[in-house]
């Protein structure tokens, strides 16, 4: 389909068309239904950013949805070995039972338990920030294909989880 101007009722009809296709795409990559109903979401999200920006010259779809979305699934799946591997070298070397470092250690496991209730979305995007903590917010909100005041909002929020899971653990 070559690019105009998409409305927004004209991308509404496209996603009601093709999303069941991008959906069953990434449940066929053995992502959970919720994760797999969130990149989808994503993917659209990320497609119709593009656009807007002028960066899409056509839309073959579902193809290049499908396409977008197994992107945003294997790349979600390398933060997520990025940030298993990154709070394991926290928690220090095994074995090492120095009382600091356990308790260091309990507290990665109350953080990775935290962070895993959160909802996929929201791991998402506190990961992309805490991978890169010298990005300006503004640069992570535009990669990411959503509004800075939201990436805000959801940090203030998976924090404020880490805080209280952290301080229920000292209890």
């Amino acid at each position: 389909m070559a690019l105009e101007r998409l409305d927004a009722d004209l991308w509404n009809e496209l996603i009601a068309r093709h999303d069941r296709s991008v959906f069953l795409a990434l449940l066929a990559m053995g992502l959970s239904p919720d994760r797999a109903r969130d990149l989808a979401q994503r993917t659209w999200l990320t497609l119709m950013e593009r656009h807007r920006e002028g960066k899409l010259t056509s839309l073959e779809l579902p193809g290049l949805a499908i396409r977008q979305a197994q992107f945003l699934a294997r790349d979600e799946g390398r933060q997520q070995v990025r940030q298993r591997e990154l709070l394991r070298g926290l928690a220090g070397p095994e074995g090492y039972e120095d009382e600091p470092r356990v308790l260091a250690r309990a507290d990665v496991r109350t953080v990775e338990r935290a962070l895993r209730a959160c909802a996929p979305a929201a791991r998402r995007i506190f990961l992309a920030v805490y991978e890169e903590p010298t990005a300006p917010h503004a640069e992570v909100a535009r990669r990411l294909g959503i509004s800075l005041q939201h990436l805000r909002q959801t940090l203030c929020d998976v924090r404020r989880a880490l805080r209280t899971a952290l301080e229920d653990g000292h209890d």
